[in-house]
């Protein structure tokens, strides 16, 4: 009896304890259930970084001008409007306002800012604000660049271009005419690479291309015999793009990349590299003085095709008469970005067109017969002209190129004649050269360049 009563007490208490709640019942470990973990929220997807470009030119300045600065916004989010702030690293020089017009304060030399509001994407360039001024300054040594220096042949140098390693000259030399370009270092005097360019021209102005394939001389080509004259060349037809190849001869027809402007001649051309623009200035039937500016990019793109020189040529010994047939780019059916006529008609002895800017040497010098008589005419004047309106800006004299005493003195030329030739603008300095002729039956040519900092 007490047996039976211990049993169910038993099986009471084990019956309580499996209704325990707090109690987890024994799972075998397979069926245990699992509890999901929650994903977690997905991160937004973070905006595409905006990449910052300049559109508007990069300008040349004098004090007093203003230009428009403007910038793109591209590869950001297309459904985001950025907006864009502007600071000068020197508002004492340029200043800049909040929609981007620049103005010029005082010479020198300033860093403009662009930044994409919101992020740390920015765009800089330096702007110069040119002061011709200086080139009223009295001679003084630390102005030479080099002093000096021969080049090939025995004729004056007519037009010139550098690099931090190479410089380059163009002379009127030999006969028949030929264009010499001589390349040589900067600083030195050799060694010396030489090209010839029979019949091509004057060689009034030039500018050197540097390409992945070497370096490419842009000069004037299908030069014509001047009236009167039995080896002078002139008043060229054809803007011709000729890789340098030491020790090689061309006639024109060997130029492989030309270019024409129909009813223009004497076409001669600078390069604006750092806006990748050429300037051209040419003359009409008229005598009257053109500047085209194009895209260099415009240029080398267009379709060269055959055409017939608008005026007739004469060329060789003896002169021959015809119209050329030349295989050319024809550069009136491009739209040139600026396009004005120039102040004046003279040709140039030398210009440059850098940012957006033309620089324009006028100037002549003295021949034995004028130094002897007396009447000394070295001279010589840079114009600061705007492409936009042909409207001169600044003139200015260079003051002590008519000093033979000085030029003596310094070891220049003992002769007196010392003319210019050729002017270069480059990071904001303004390189101006003149070639120089020593006494004696057979007097040597000589090459100077001087520089002008801000």
């Amino acid at each position: 009896m007490e047996s039976r009563h211990y049993l169910c007490l038993l099986a009471a208490l084990l019956t309580v304890a499996s209704c325990n709640p707090e109690v987890e019942p024994d799972y075998p470990p397979e069926e245990k259930p699992e509890i999901p973990t929650p994903e977690p929220e997905p991160e937004p997807e973070p905006d595409p970084q905006p990449v910052l470009t300049f559109t508007s030119l990069w300008e040349d300045l004098f004090k007093g001008e203003t230009s428009c600065l403007s910038c793109m916004v591209t590869g950001g989010n297309p459904d985001r409007s950025y907006s864009i702030s502007f600071s000068s690293s020197d508002p004492s020089v340029v200043s800049v306002s909040g929609d981007g017009t620049v103005t010029a304060i005082s010479p020198g030399t300033a860093e403009i800012t662009a930044t994409v509001d919101g992020t740390e994407v920015s765009a800089s360039r330096d702007y110069y604000v040119m002061d011709l001024s200086q080139l009223k300054r009295p001679y003084s040594r630390d102005l030479v660049l080099f002093t000096g220096h021969t080049i090939y042949y025995k004729s004056v140098m007519q037009s010139w271009d550098f690099f931090d390693d190479w410089f380059y000259a163009c002379q009127v030399c030999g006969s028949p005419h030929t264009l010499s370009y001589t390349r040589k270092p900067v600083m030195e005097q050799g060694p010396q690479a030489y090209m010839h360019l029979k019949y091509y021209g004057h060689g009034d102005n030039m500018f050197v291309e540097r390409a992945s394939d070497g370096d490419y001389v842009w000069t004037s080509n299908y030069g014509t015999l001047e009236s009167g004259q039995t080896n002078r060349y002139t008043d060229s037809q054809v803007l011709s793009r000729v890789k340098f190849t030491p020790d090689s001869t061309l006639l024109p027809e060997d130029s492989e990349f030309n270019c024409v402007i129909p009813g223009f001649k004497r076409i001669i051309a600078a390069y604006d590299a750092d806006n990748g623009n050429v300037g051209i200035w040419c003359r009409n039937a008229e005598g009257k003085a053109w500047f085209y500016v194009y895209s260099m990019e415009d240029i080398k793109a267009a379709r060269p095709e055959t055409i017939q020189l608008s005026y007739t040529i004469a060329f060789g010994s003896p002169a021959k008469s015809y119209r050329p047939i030349v295989y050319a780019r024809n550069l009136l059916k491009l739209t040139p970005l600026f396009k004005c006529q120039m102040p004046f008609n003279s040709v140039a002895q030398g210009y440059d067109y850098h940012h957006n800017k033309i620089y324009y040497l006028r100037g002549d010098g003295a021949e034995d017969e004028e130094r002897k008589a007396g009447t000394n005419k070295n001279w010589a004047t840079v114009y600061y002209i705007s492409p936009r309106t042909g409207k001169q800006l600044v003139k200015v004299d260079v003051p002590w190129v008519d000093d033979v005493n000085l030029l003596n003195s310094e070891g220049i030329t003992d002769l007196g004649y010392f003319e210019p030739e050729g002017i270069k603008l480059k990071d904001g300095l303004i390189y101006l050269g003149f070639a120089s002729k020593d006494a004696g039956s057979s007097p040597e040519r000589r090459v100077n360049i001087f520089k002008y900092p801000q």
